[in-house]
């Protein structure tokens, strides 16, 4: 039977680009008309949403420091009482506005409130990239960017007079044309260098002037960061950014461990915690390394020796606050318990158990500058399938997709020089490799003991689950025990299947 697919009128994009400042409460910018607005939670289903209102600049620059708006106005948008004032409904079938950037949850505590972030992320990016659009669009066009091998290495802000930024207030929160040094101070706190007009934010520069009534520019710049550290610090922070089952990688998991569990934090979330040997964590993602977080134990650790086995492997840390200054110096930024240096292109935080100088070191976190992880990420499964998602639609030649194929008792199969399929079964170490796809999976397994809930289609000898980054096929000639389980990207065809229901499937 043919089927006719109705020629309905594709819906225009909305250009409207919503700029997310702060999140709670969520603030920000409307970039294309500069309008201001406010995240008001509105149920959606069985979960809630923002729908976004209009703010005077005034308003907006208010809930920035913390003061609130007229009071009782975000219950009157809730109860509908401004409705002219509505930007966004989320109860329209979307969770966000077409174009929505969110504001980052940054790693080390920012201490200020405003618009500077979003311009602190785009230093370093590429002039073309969106961190760096983004940053152009809040100024509105007043901005002027420094570039060097096409990378932003500057961005200066004018506060007043003609081609000022267009909401001045809102750059730094609680600042604004004509502030003093004293209340610069108040915000930004101490200046750094010995220049009364220097101060610093998450390691970079921000570079003030002022005039007879009071601050008149902003220079937001990034210092030329320190080289690599010698010692094992220098292979994990090496790691970051690169490939894994790449030349870095290896490196570091001969200091750190092999990989014990690598869990997915859902079906439909691509990013990777893999826990090693040594009890180190490490998060990937797109086949990258996001993060190394290091939990030094001074009491257990020893130095690595040539001969140690995965199992003792543990190279020693620092494990106090003045071992980590005569280790790699003195930090870029402190606050609360947490200090932050930067090597290279990487960002290296170092929490203690208190402010005092000898303040055991708790937990070291090595990410590259600008990305952000969470430590209290979802453990939903572990095991190999993981990495086999993880592989899919990627080169042959990509060093996942070799460690991939140096497993014993794996097929793969390739499409134009991509890995489409990853079979398990078909050939060798059948109990070795279902053991290993999911943990928690016998040997001999039948299709009830993969612990993945249930399918999203089931046939008398197939289960079919569909994840973000591909779909898992499990066949059983016999209908009961599980002969091969394949990962593809796309679902395979000639299998007799149905979505599963439950009061027909149970």
């Amino acid at each position: 039977m043919s089927k006719r697919r109705s020629r309905s009128k594709v819906p225009e994009r909305d250009s409207r680009c919503f700029v997310q400042v702060r999140s709670q409460p969520s603030l920000g910018v409307e970039t294309t008309t500069g309008i201001t607005w406010v995240g008001v939670d509105q149920q959606v289903g069985h979960g809630s949403a923002d729908a976004l209102f209009e703010l005077t600049t005034e308003q907006y620059v208010g809930e920035l420091l913390w003061d609130s708006v007229k009071p009782g106005f975000v219950g009157e948008c809730w109860s509908g009482k401004h409705d002219d004032l509505r930007l966004f409904d989320p109860r329209g079938g979307s969770w966000y506005p077409e174009q929505w950037v969110p504001a980052r949850s940054r790693m080390f505590p920012p201490k200020i409130d405003g618009e500077i972030w979003h311009h602190v992320d785009a230093l370093g990016e590429p002039l073309d990239s969106q961190r760096a659009t983004v940053s152009r669009a809040l100024a509105g066009g007043t901005e002027d960017m420094a570039v060097d091998a096409g990378r932003v290495t500057s961005i200066r802000f004018t506060l007043n007079g003609d081609g000022a930024y267009p909401r001045p207030a809102g750059l730094i929160a609680g600042l604004g044309a004509g502030a003093s040094r004293a209340e610069v101070a108040a915000v930004l706190g101490a200046h750094v260098g010995g220049h009364s007009d220097v101060h610093v934010l998450e390691g970079d520069r921000v570079r003030l002037r002022y005039d007879a009534v009071g601050l008149t520019e902003v220079l937001l710049e990034r210092p030329a960061a320190q080289p690599l550290p010698d010692g094992p610090m220098r292979l994990v922070l090496e790691m970051l950014g690169e490939p894994q089952g790449g030349c870095a990688w290896t490196r570091g998991v001969e200091l750190l461990g092999e990989v014990r569990r690598r869990w997915a934090v859902s079906s439909g979330f691509p990013r990777r915690l893999l826990e090693l040997d040594s009890g180190a964590e490490v998060q990937v993602q797109d086949a990258q390394v996001l993060s190394v977080r290091l939990r030094p134990s001074p009491a257990s650790d020893v130095v690595l020796r040539a001969t140690a086995t995965p199992q003792v492997r543990r190279p020693h840390w620092p494990g106090t606050r003045e071992e980590i200054r005569r280790g790699f110096g003195a930090p870029l930024a402190t606050t609360g318990r947490m200090e932050l240096r930067r090597f290279g292109a990487c960002d290296l935080l170092t929490e203690y158990s208190s402010h005092e100088a000898d303040a055991a070191v708790t937990e070291l976190t090595a990410v590259p500058v600008g990305v952000s992880v969470s430590h209290r990420i979802h453990r939903w499964r572990s095991g190999e399938f993981t990495m086999f998602l993880d592989a899919l639609g990627r080169d042959e030649q990509h060093p996942l997709v070799l460690a991939v194929g140096r497993l014993d008792g794996v097929d793969l199969t390739f499409l134009t020089g991509r890995l489409a399929r990853v079979e398990v079964g078909g050939t060798g170490s059948h109990a070795e490799r279902f053991a290993a796809f999911v943990d928690g999976t016998p040997a001999r397994p039948t299709r009830k003991e993969l612990p993945f809930g249930v399918p999203t289609y089931i046939g008398e000898h197939d289960d079919l689950r569909d994840f973000e980054q591909g779909w898992i096929h499990v066949h059983a000639r016999d209908g009961v025990h599980v002969t091969t389980i394949a990962v593809s990207l796309e679902p395979p065809e000639g299998i007799n299947v149905h979505l599963w229901l439950p009061h027909r499937d149970r």
